[in-house]
């Protein structure tokens, strides 16, 4: 080859001084943006939240620092029993769940339960329920009061008083299990499904008992799966605040996130509140971050228990025998406690012109006047347009970025090690702080930032779940462009297309089935959304979660019950989109 075709081939590398170094400069600025981008998102409202936990009044630009705020919180004996009740209910919640869906997960994955494609839909339909309208449905069930379980208890067994009462710490514990148990579920039954049959056959030939195969072999392969599961339950119980502010707050059983939202919403003034809460916040965020670090760290090192290798691996399933009814009952009861007495009772709740018991003699009073009453109410219908257009703009936004994200981290050389990593970690971080944290650091923000006048807007919801839901986008977004072989953006660069035609044309179509599957999930996850869109609510950007909750708070759970049922019935239809599309990924992907 001639020194001319040499020179031709190694491109602008050959040309002098600072010219040579502006292709790449170039190339880092996208990855320098994207940085400035998550800090403003991240770092910024995090920053003034601690600013303002420092400041006498509660606001972060506001003169003077002190330590009145934490002195305040710290010197309250009700901050120590605030600590020891969210501990309960988040360690509560985290070992029920693991045990039920632990068990379910064993049940349909390595054992001959009968139907297990049906057992798989039971289990993962109380998804489309949201976990409010959860703890809504039970309270209409088991409030010691006016519950319909407990009236029909102690009218057929003659008991003197109510057996169940689900406003209380066992009750929310309840509720939450029964909404985590899908969750963990579809963590651990892959982790079941891909262990190697050949060590419990191994296992069984030296003469080990179903107990020891558990202890000595399952549990050891599982603690990764298991201890990721347990981080996830645990950031979830801390920052949580549908359940604990459904049951929990009307009877002043508090945990953080239900005590951040009363603070900011309930406090005479509100004001004077503010620097309470930057406090109690900055005091568990640094807890969550910790939790948020372990469940990286975890998720991680799964990898190196894969156990399946070969083409003749088939999981071996054990013989339930005569404990397969007991399995087939489990099943159908966790069915019924997540799904069909709590639905049921909110679609009879919307029927009823008043709150009434079930019974024969109601039958011919049922009415759909609330129903008609929820449709005609036009603050009704601009929350339903105000979900659904932040929904899909939130939604297109968080994929998008997090698209940008996952090529950054995973393609982009230009970028140092330690850059790339900053990108990702950021990116991770808002698993690891509670919408009510979110919502008041974005308060602090748009409050000083009297230039950018989107507080009380929509505009400032969307920012927010822009930043909530960043981490599972980029999560998923990671996952399915690591499927994508880099020789494909090569092959493509060698044939002169930029980087952002390679993105168009190579990289989008083979990830899309998985962005579009992120995409609904966000979509689900921001209309059913509520202690963020509580503490960012104004006049004009009430959400259809929102005006349910006012509904339900404002003693009408006729019309809180109907917006509920029609809530999921959007929420089944964007769940089965998501579905079918997951299962059209897979097909691709065999």
């Amino acid at each position: 080859m001639s020194a001319e075709g040499s020179t031709a081939l190694k491109g602008p590398a050959h040309l002098p001084g600072g010219i040579a170094k502006q292709p790449f400069a170039m190339a880092r600025l996208p990855g320098w943006a994207l940085l400035a981008l998550l800090a403003y998102m991240v770092v910024v409202p995090l920053g003034l939240l601690l600013v303002a936990s420092f400041k006498p009044t509660g606001l972060p630009f506001d003169p003077g620092f002190s330590l009145e705020q934490f002195q305040i919180v710290y010197g309250d004996i009700a901050f120590y029993k605030l600590v020891w009740q969210t501990a309960i209910f988040a360690v509560g919640c985290t070992v029920c769940a693991l045990v039920v869906g632990g068990l379910l997960a064993w049940l349909v994955e390595r054992t001959d339960l009968p139907m297990k494609g049906s057992a798989r839909v039971m289990i993962a339909l109380p998804m489309v329920l949201p976990p409010f309208l959860l703890a809504m449905g039970w309270a209409l069930l088991a409030s010691s009061r006016t519950g319909v379980l407990n009236r029909m208890l102690v009218d057929t067994l003659g008991l003197e008083s109510a057996p169940f009462n689900i406003y209380s710490m066992g009750g929310m514990i309840f509720v939450e299990t029964l909404a985590l148990v899908p969750s963990v579920y579809l963590i651990l039954c892959s982790a079941f499904r891909n262990m190697d049959p050949a060590l419990e056959e191994a296992a069984m030939t030296s003469g080990a008992r179903w107990p020891q195969m558990i202890w000595r072999i399952f549990i050891p392969l599982l603690s990764p799966a298991i201890l990721a599961a347990a981080a996830y339950l645990l950031i979830v119980g801390f920052l949580v605040f549908d359940v604990p502010g459904t049951l929990g707050m009307p009877v002043g059983l508090f945990v953080v996130s239900s005590r951040i939202v009363y603070l900011a919403t309930d406090q005479s003034g509100g004001t004077s509140a503010y620097g309470q809460i930057a406090a109690i916040a900055v005091s568990f965020l640094i807890l969550l971050l910790g939790l948020a670090w372990g469940y990286r760290r975890l998720t991680r090192q799964a990898n190196r228990f894969i156990t399946v290798t070969g083409k003749g691996f088939r999981p071996r399933e054990l013989k339930l025998g005569a404990l397969k009814p007991l399995a087939i009952f489990f099943v159908l009861t966790y069915f019924l406690l997540a799904v069909v007495l709590p639905l049921a009772i909110l679609i009879w709740t919307s029927l009823t012109p008043y709150l009434a018991p079930v019974s024969m003699e109601m039958l011919g009073q049922l009415t759909l006047s609330q129903h008609k009453a929820v449709f005609t109410n036009t603050r009704v219908g601009g929350a339903a347009w105000t979900s659904t257009w932040v929904s899909l703009l939130a939604a297109t936004l968080v994929v998008a970025l997090a698209l940008f994200v996952a090529w950054t981290v995973l393609r982009n050389r230009s970028l140092s090690q330690r850059t790339r990593g900053l990108i990702d970690t950021l990116s991770f971080m808002p698993l690891a702080i509670p919408g009510t944290m979110i919502g008041m650091a974005l308060v602090y923000v748009y409050l000083t930032l009297v230039f950018l006048p989107i507080y009380g807007t929509a505009w400032i919801l969307v920012i927010a779940y822009v930043t909530v839901y960043l981490s599972f986008a980029s999560r998923a977004a990671s996952a399915s462009l690591i499927q994508v072989h880099p020789e494909l953006e090569e092959a493509a660069r060698t044939c002169g297309a930029s980087t952002s035609a390679t993105l168009r044309r190579i990289v989008l179509p083979l990830l899309l089935p998985g962005l579009a599957g992120a995409w609904i999930w966000v979509v689900a996850h921001v209309m059913r959304e509520l202690s963020t869109a509580l503490l960012l609510q104004g006049d004009s950007n009430v959400t259809v979660a929102v005006q349910l909750w006012s509904y339900w708070s404002g003693g009408e759970p006729g019309k809180a019950a109907a917006v509920g049922v029609w809530l999921v019935v959007a929420m089944t239809v964007i769940t089965v989109i998501w579905q079918r599309l997951a299962a059209r990924r897979e097909e691709v992907r065999s």
